[in-house]
């Protein structure tokens, strides 16, 4: 596993652009599921880890970084009337920005917490090892699951030759919404090239992409990055079940939420995408 520069933006746009003709996610074709008794699977990846243009670092930076944020957000017109509401804008925006900043040291602290959050976490073994233990393939069994710190000769099952072999390669960052004071949340994109080993060939390919719930950056580094650790912990779990379900279960598409680069999950059998329903009054 890698770490990564910049973020995981890229990613979602090359998505959204692949998403236009077709859906990321389809189940594999039946003719070529059929009579697929076990599949194994190798995981690899790029984690981003680079969070120093995180966050304003006191009234300076919040004032520029606000009336950057200010102008983007009010609607543009043509000629003398859009640049006037283009500088109400940065002005409105750079007087806010200024002043709800977070102190120099607060947005230091927080930009090495959740840098070092992302770095510590090994999600190739955390996606490994939860795809190794699976049962979202229903009668496909998942035969053994290896990565580059554990190869092949160190797993259970060595020995047996899977039908399908799924390689599958990941990307995690952190999608992000405002400039002064940021939400973020954990973003990944997961590729799996499907290849039938009886026939030494491609079978299908698909793509997923996961999105942690958005939370103030300075929460999400709080207690040494706690909040945005279990969130790539969920993410294995969530992957984990998802990629051998929609492959091998499924007999529908899984597409990105309108306007965005992430899927809906709920509807996975385990249900730990569901939202919770509130109590009863």
């Amino acid at each position: 596993m890698r770490v990564g520069l910049p973020a995981a933006g890229v990613a979602a746009v090359v998505l959204l652009a692949a998403a236009c003709a077709q859906a990321p996610v389809t189940p594999i074709r039946e003719e070529a599921r059929r009579n697929v008794a076990a599949i194994s699977g190798d995981v690899s990846g790029l984690k981003y880890a680079n969070t120093s243009r995180l966050g304003a670092r006191g009234s300076g930076e919040g004032a520029q970084l606000g009336a950057q944020q200010g102008a983007s957000l009010l609607p543009g017109a043509g000629g003398l009337l859009g640049l006037a509401v283009l500088g109400l804008g940065a002005i409105v925006g750079s007087v806010k920005g200024a002043s709800e900043a977070q102190r120099a040291d607060v947005v230091d602290q927080t930009r090495v917490f959740l840098r070092t959050a992302i770095e510590d976490t090994d999600f190739t073994e955390l996606l490994r090892a939860r795809l190794a233990a699976s049962k979202a393939a229903g009668e496909v069994e998942i035969v053994n699951v290896t990565s580059q710190a554990t190869p092949l000769t160190s797993v259970p099952d060595a020995a047996r030759v899977p039908d399908h072999l799924l390689l599958i390669e990941y990307r995690l960052g952190l999608q992000r919404a405002h400039l002064v004071n940021p939400d973020v949340g954990v973003f990944v994109l997961v590729r799996a090239r499907v290849r039938d080993t009886r026939v030494d060939r491609p079978v299908h390919e698909a793509i997923w992409a996961w999105c942690g719930e958005r939370h103030h950056f300075v929460q999400m580094a709080a207690n040494n990055g706690a909040l945005l650790r279990a969130q790539i912990d969920q993410a294995a779990v969530v992957l984990a079940e998802a990629i051998p379900y929609d492959l091998y279960v499924s007999k529908r598409p899984r597409y990105l939420r309108w306007n965005s680069p992430c899927m809906d999950f709920s509807d996975l059998p385990s249900g730990k995408e569901r939202p919770a329903v509130p109590p009863r009054s």
